[in-house]
């Protein structure tokens, strides 16, 4: 896969959460897979269409759900995923896949997104046809794992 599709989402992880409130968004490990990604217990997949499809997949443990939908919520105690916080979550991802694809357009990559889903479970989603990219996220000490599979 080309740099080209993975780097717009590294860039709005880096722009977009320090404005959610986040201080140190860092990036980890970039590595491939196969087509399939294993949840750690939350997963949000953001389903690509038009010119690319295929998904985009953050997962997490429930934990660090927890605390980064507590950071987005500008410090609310959230000690369940309820629908207020799985909302937020939801709305983060929505913000970051939104960013990379407004790149992606520019670039001449026409993407259209559909809406972001949240699972909680620690199932299996196939990301795409082949093999995906992996990169691990670290924001403020807390590892997320985002996966680019494209068609």
């Amino acid at each position: 896969m080309d740099a080209k599709f993975v780097n717009p989402f590294i860039t709005a992880l880096a722009n977009v959460l320090p404005q959610m409130g986040f201080k140190k968004v860092v990036r980890g490990k970039l590595f491939s897979k196969n087509q399939f990604i294993d949840s750690q217990g939350v997963m949000i997949n953001v389903p690509l269409t038009k010119h690319v499809s295929g998904n985009v997949a953050f997962t997490m443990t429930e934990d660090t759900a927890k605390r980064l939908s507590s950071v987005i919520m500008m410090g609310f105690a959230v000690d369940k995923l309820d629908a207020m916080a799985q909302s937020a979550l939801c709305e983060m991802v929505n913000i970051v896949t939104s960013n990379a694809a407004t790149s992606l357009n520019k670039e001449g990559v026409a993407v259209a997104l559909e809406p972001p889903a949240l699972t909680q479970s620690t199932a299996q989603l196939q990301v795409c046809n082949t093999n995906y990219i992996g990169i691990e996220m670290i924001i403020d000490e807390l590892p997320i794992e985002v996966a680019i599979g494209l068609n």
